[in-house]
C-alpha cells in the first residue's frame, strides 16, 4: 500500500506541475509527497523527476514510467470502487480452472456461495489436473500448484496448503518405525502424479529430497487417500482430505519429525483479465475465504 501511494503521488505531480499543487489536490503536506516521491525513486532505481525551484518536470525515465504508473493506480481505484458498490452490481462470466481434488472437497462450496452472492455472474468451472496456460485456453482464473508461468499472465499466490505424509495401520504394523525419509525409498509410495516422485522434507540440516517408487500413482488424490487407507503404502498428501482420517485413526502420521514443506497454491491470471471487476472480485473472495481447511 505504500508503494501505491508513492505511485499516486508521483503522478499527482507530473499531472499538476509543482508539489504544491499536488499537495492540493492529494490533501498532503509538500513535505510528505516529496518524501513519497523519493521512496518511488529509490524502488525504480531512477530519478522520475526534475525539481528546480520555480518548477518540477519530468525526466525521460519519468515520461516512461508515467503512463504505466498512472494506469496501475487507476486500476486499482476502479477495481477498488467496483468492489465497494457491492457484488450485486458484478456483471459477466467467468471461466475459472480448479484442480479435481481441491474443488470437490475443499471449494465446492465456496463455489456455490460465490454464485449465490453474485446473481449477475454466470461461472464456469473446469475440473482439470496438470498446467495449462489460461490465456491460450480463454479461462479467466487458473488455480494450480504448479510452478509453470506463461507470457501475458500475472501469478496470485492464494494460500499454502499443508502436507503430511500417511499410511494406514495395516500397512505400518508390519514395519518397523521409520526414522528418516531416505527409508522412502525401499517402502512402495503412492504418488500423486502433479506433484511427482520426488518428496522433500524439512529436517533440521535442511530440506532433504527423495526419489519414491510409485507403487501407485493417480492423478486423483481421493483414489490415492483411499490406497493409503487399505494399506497399499505411503502417501504425501494434503492434509484437507487426511485430517478426518487421522482424527479417526484411519490413517496415521508417518515422519512427524519430518515437516513436508507447505505447498503454495496460486491463481494464473491473463493480464488483459485481472483488472476486470468480476474477476478481481473472485480472486479476491477465493484468497480471503479459500485458505480455511473447513468448508465454508
Amino acid at each position: 500500500m505504500d508503494m501505491l501511494e508513492n505511485m499516486r503521488a508521483f503522478v499527482a505531480v507530473a499531472k499538476t506541475g509543482s508539489f504544491t499543487g499536488a499537495a492540493g489536490v492529494l490533501n498532503l503536506a509538500t513535505s510528505v509527497l516529496t518524501k513519497r516521491v523519493s521512496q518511488l525513486e529509490r524502488a525504480v532505481g531512477a530519478t522520475l523527476l526534475h525539481r528546480t525551484t520555480r518548477k518540477v518536470r519530468l525526466t525521460a525515465d519519468g515520461e516512461y514510467h508515467l503512463p504505466r504508473i498512472a494506469e496501475a493506480v487507476s486500476r486499482y481505484d476502479e477495481t477498488l470502487a467496483a468492489i465497494r458498490k457491492g457484488r450485486q452490481h458484478l456483471e459477466g462470466s467467468i471461466r475459472i480452472k480448479v484442480p479435481t481434488t481441491l474443488g470437490f472437497v475443499r471449494l465446492d462450496r465456496l463455489i456455490h456461495r460465490f454464485v449465490r452472492e453474485n446473481p449477475g455472474i454466470d461461472l464456469e468451472v473446469l475440473l482439470l489436473d496438470g498446467p495449462l496456460n489460461p490465456a491460450a485456453e480463454g479461462i479467466d482464473i487458473a488455480i494450480t500448484a504448479f510452478p509453470a508461468s506463461f507470457e501475458g499472465v500475472a501469478d496470485e499466490f492464494l494460500w499454502p496448503l499443508s502436507r503430511s505424509l500417511v499410511a494406514g495401520p495395516k500397512y505400518l504394523k508390519a514395519l518397523k518405525a521409520l526414522e528418516h525419509p531416505r527409508q522412502l525409498a525401499a517402502h512402495p509410495c503412492l504418488v500423486y502424479q502433479p506433484t511427482g516422485p520426488s518428496w522433500s522434507f524439512l529436517a533440521k540440516t535442511g530440506v532433504t529430497s527423495v526419489a519414491v517408487r510409485p507403487r501407485l500413482s493417480s492423478n486423483d488424490m481421493l483414489m490415492l487417500l483411499e490406497a493409503a487407507k487399505d494399506g497399499m503404502g505411503i502417501a504425501l498428501l494434503s492434509k484437507y482430505i487426511t485430517e478426518r482420517d487421522l482424527k479417526t485413526g484411519a490413517l496415521l502420521d508417518v515422519l512427524p519429525d519430518f515437516p513436508v514443506p507447505d505447498l503454495w497454491m496460486k491463481a494464473m491470471i491473463p493480464l488483459e483479465r485481472l483488472h476486470l471487476p468480476r474477476v478481481a472480485a473472485l480472486l479476491n473472495f477465493l484468497r480471503s475465504k479459500g485458505g480455511s481447511s473447513s468448508k465454508q
